[in-house]
């Protein structure tokens, strides 16, 4: 029984279950489950009284969110992963060591939180930025793979990147660095694609548009940080 009316509710959420822990204010447990991920929101409407939710930030969390969102007296918090070290630094790391760690982390007002777009362009906008930093990403770890495996075979390409490296690349007739050229090739013409993309929102976006003003930082990157 809780007779404050008052709940904190831990959730890890995984695809298909979730682990549910709830504590009262004091910081007592008063229940925990495992139900599955779709009945997520059916299980905390069900929660009587005021429901303060914290769940990690996962890559189909908006659905989740919105749905949580929507019920009444739930006030729902979103926990960013990278910087909750409770549970990263767990010896006993568990689905339900997490979920307490989260609802306690809540109830102790040091959860450390994400901030979550509620309007669908946003979350549009910010899903492709994320694109472009992931192609940027993978530019560099093919570009790092070439040269680790020139370096392997005592081969030396001066600027293996530019238009003249590239072909003195291909004219060494080497199976592992022609497909990371066909690669390189794709992910690159897919990031040209992307900057194109966000040079247009970008000039649409007062915030990003003075931001981008700012000496080395990339379009991408002030449309995030307005975002």
């Amino acid at each position: 029984m809780n007779p404050t009316g008052i709940s904190y509710v831990g959730v890890d959420v995984h695809e298909r279950e979730s682990q549910i822990a709830i504590l009262e204010p004091e910081g007592t447990l008063l229940y925990e489950t495992r139900i599955e991920t779709k009945n997520l929101p059916k299980f905390i409407e069900s929660v009587h009284g005021e429901k303060h939710v914290a769940i990690e930030s996962i890559g189909f969390i908006y659905p989740i969110y919105d749905k949580l969102k929507a019920l009444p007296m739930c006030h729902v918090h979103v926990a960013n992963p990278s910087r909750l070290q409770l549970i990263a630094k767990s010896k006993t790391k568990c689905d339900a060591t997490d979920a307490k760690v989260l609802a306690d982390a809540l109830r102790g007002n040091y959860l450390p939180t994400s901030w979550i777009p509620e309007d669908d362009e946003t979350r549009e906008k910010r899903l492709i930025v994320r694109d472009r930093v992931r192609y940027g990403v993978r530019t560099a770890v093919i570009k790092g793979s070439i040269k680790w495996l020139l370096k392997r075979k005592g081969i030396e390409v001066k600027s293996p990147f530019s238009v003249a490296g590239r072909k003195q690349l291909r004219s060494l007739g080497l199976f592992e660095i022609e497909s990371r050229l066909e690669e390189l090739s794709l992910v690159e013409s897919m990031t040209n694609k992307l900057d194109g993309m966000i040079a247009k929102l970008v000039s649409g976006d007062k915030n990003a548009k003075l931001l981008d003003t700012l000496p080395g930082l990339a379009p991408y990157t002030a449309f995030f940080l307005s975002s």
